[in-house]
């Protein structure tokens, strides 16, 4: 059976250690090699917190180690709202991702990058929300960057949320982007090494209309202050894949 590449998502931040390891260290023990992307938050430019990408923390771990950064849109109580609300924050979102790692470095390294919609499943994804969101997440991101990139609209939940897979498919039968998923599904919890790809374990019952791209297959390794695991589809061009993430920049020269 084929397997595709290890990757991880976390809450902390990447330099956080549990019992004197580092968790980049840990993941790599655990996969066996090193994550190709690890999924970190994006809400607004105003959000503090660790939960929230730190670049001046995080940026020379993850280029230190040529792991990408995933960008996860962080508004999981808001995403059965309206189609205003979808389109404020994919705003925030955008504005957020952008002012981070700014228009030229992110111009250097490609024109796409994803994006995707945290949806935890209290509540699920309304078709209007989504709609919303997904393409002011397109027209923003173009227009704030004078045409020169755009952030491409991608969806975080788990197989079994059949009302988020549904919103999704209904918008894009309307006409709305769904440019990947990012299927949670956990048989167990806990550190787990790369299973072999299951189509099965990973298809929403409900179906689905954008490309699975990730199966998060595993939560909560090494607990809250951990990360979950992940894994790419074999199927997927990888390379395409991760000319769409993001490599921090060189922080040679910069104090944090």
């Amino acid at each position: 059976m084929a397997k595709g590449k290890p990757g991880a998502d976390s809450s902390v931040i990447v330099t956080s250690q549990i019992m004197g390891k580092g968790i980049i260290d840990l993941a790599k023990t655990l996969f066996g090699e090193i994550p190709v992307f690890w999924g970190r938050y994006f809400t607004s430019t105003s959000t503090g917190g660790t939960v929230e990408y730190r670049h001046l923390k995080e940026n020379k771990a993850l280029r230190d180690n040529n792991i990408r950064v995933l960008p996860v849109a962080r508004q999981t109580a808001h995403v059965n709202g309206t189609m205003a609300s979808g389109s404020a924050d994919a705003e925030s979102n955008s504005d957020d991702l952008i002012t981070t790692f700014g228009v030229d470095y992110l111009v250097s390294l490609s024109s796409e990058f994803y994006m995707f919609l945290d949806v935890e499943g209290s509540p699920s994804l309304s078709q209007s929300y989504y709609a919303g969101w997904a393409q002011t997440l397109v027209a923003h991101s173009a227009g704030t960057s004078a045409g020169k990139l755009k952030i491409l609209p991608c969806v975080y939940a788990t197989q079994s949320d059949n009302a988020t897979w549904s919103a999704v498919s209904a918008a894009m039968a309307a006409g709305v982007p769904c440019k990947g998923a990012w299927i949670a599904r956990w048989p167990t919890s806990g550190c787990q090494p790369l299973p072999d790809w299951s189509d099965q374990m990973v298809t929403p019952s409900a179906g689905i209309s954008c490309p699975i791209l990730i199966w998060q297959y595993a939560d909560d390794c090494h607990g809250g202050g951990g990360f979950d695991c992940s894994e790419t589809n074999p199927s997927i061009n990888l390379q395409d894949f991760l000319n769409h993430l993001i490599l921090p920049p060189d922080m040679t020269g910069v104090t944090t």
